[in-house]
């Protein structure tokens, strides 16, 4: 078997490990009648460390064939091994044989682009690499080759191009049952949106866990959109027994199990109106370093740290290590120099490993996304980075993305790593 050039970014992920390429012919094809269809894809394997006992890796694979809108790929162990976690998509072992799928936010794969995820596991002998993958249930063939089939079922679904930007409910803004800690946004007919809700907790400047009227505008451009917020402070302000000016991101994390709760209280609005499995956290300024934490938590998807991020010296008792237990990919956006948060958040965006992006308004400052007039271009930023990585939708995905997307609208600036 030959020994690939591994590149860039497999290399940082995967530094001073093995790496074996090999190649998987692979589409899943949706029709009666048959079909001609480019099949093809390679795959990096890369053992990065070991341990006694276990070891981690990294796969990559490139698609050389059809675009794909979900994929599938399976190997089986030479081995022992036996996979404890993974990220960037999930997992399902049975003896020695693995599959493994993408997340929500990364599957779609066009002609030539390339997606990448990773796992630790167990081994009793120095891991093996497997001989072969196959790619939504075709075997490797070596080569990228014309294809003919009948297929009539897929386990995919191609994702809406509708993007939740485009929605406009009305929202109702209310104190959190029984908890006086939250006050919680929400779409007011929560039947009229259609579909589950996705969750998001937030975090406020100053750390401020009593009074979020500051964030009341921006929050509720985000809960028109189709999304349950539920922020930290008081629905009118008034003492709730918590301190501010600190971290305290155990409160994100209680905002989310408080959302489990009310998914299952009768009389609940909310109740069985809530995707659990879509939850993402987001805070500005000091509540961006409480959403970088709490996105360590595995209910967690997604993060948007904004006008934020770790401190050098480890200020608020974070330091920017912090940023190597994230799982999930994060959204950076700063208002440019006169932000005082410029410098950290281009180094968290620098130092981040997970996929990310960063983007920048220069005219914003500190507070426009908040509470000045960027308010509604950074809400929307937001809105559809949510969008992409919760949900897979792909007009959000090139409003993020694309060089012609958010990119192309002046004075913003975008930069992305590992998408």
């Amino acid at each position: 078997m030959s020994v690939p050039r591994i590149d860039s970014r497999t290399r940082r992920m995967a530094a001073a490990g093995i790496a074996v390429s090999v190649v998987a012919g692979a589409t899943a094809l949706i029709g009666s009648p048959p079909a001609s269809a480019t099949a093809g894809c390679r795959v990096d394997y890369a053992v990065g460390s070991e341990w006694p006992g276990g070891f981690g890796a990294t796969v990559v694979v490139t698609n050389l064939g059809d675009r794909l809108t979900g994929w599938r790929l399976s190997w089986t162990f030479p081995g022992d091994e036996r996979i404890t976690q993974s990220w960037n998509g999930t997992h399902t072992q049975s003896g020695a044989g693995v599959t493994a799928t993408n997340a929500a936010w990364n599957g779609d794969l066009a002609t030539g682009a390339t997606v990448s995820f990773g796992f630790n596991a167990t081994s009793g002998a120095s891991p093996a690499t497997p001989s072969t993958f196959t790619l939504n249930d075709v075997v490797c063939t070596g080569s990228a080759t014309p294809t003919t089939t009948t297929t009539t079922t897929t386990t995919t679904s191609t994702p809406a191009d509708r993007p939740m930007v485009d929605n406009n409910f009305a929202v109702t803004r209310e104190g959190a049952y029984g908890d006086i800690r939250f006050t919680v946004l929400r779409p007011s007919n929560p039947q009229a949106v259609g579909g589950p809700l996705p969750v998001l907790a937030f975090g406020n400047g100053a750390c401020a866990h009593t009074n979020n009227s500051e964030v009341t505008r921006a929050l509720t451009i985000i809960a028109s959109k189709g999304f349950v917020v539920v922020d930290i402070g008081s629905v009118n302000g008034s003492a709730n027994g918590l301190p501010s000016g600190s971290p305290i991101p155990s409160l994100l994390t209680d905002a989310i199990s408080w959302a489990e709760r009310e998914q299952n209280r009768s009389g609940s609005p909310l109740s069985q109106r809530l995707d659990l499995t879509k939850v993402a956290t987001a805070g500005h300024s000091c509540g961006g370093l409480e959403a970088l934490v709490a996105a360590q938590d595995r209910r967690v998807s997604a993060v948007v740290s904004l006008n934020s991020g770790f401190f050098a010296d480890g200020s608020f008792g974070y330091p920017r290590s912090e940023l190597a237990k994230l799982h999930t990919p994060a959204l950076f956006l700063d208002g440019g120099s006169s932000d005082v948060a410029y410098a950290n958040n281009q180094a968290n965006y620098d130092q981040a490993t997970v996929p990310a992006v960063l983007a920048r308004q220069p005219q914003a400052g500190h507070v426009g996304f908040i509470s000045g007039n960027q308010v509604g271009d950074g809400m929307t930023t937001v809105v559809q980075f949510l969008d992409m990585v919760l949900n897979g939708n792909r007009t959000a995905r090139s409003y993020i993305l694309d060089p012609s997307g958010l990119a192309s609208r002046s004075p913003w600036t975008v930069a992305k790593k590992n998408f």
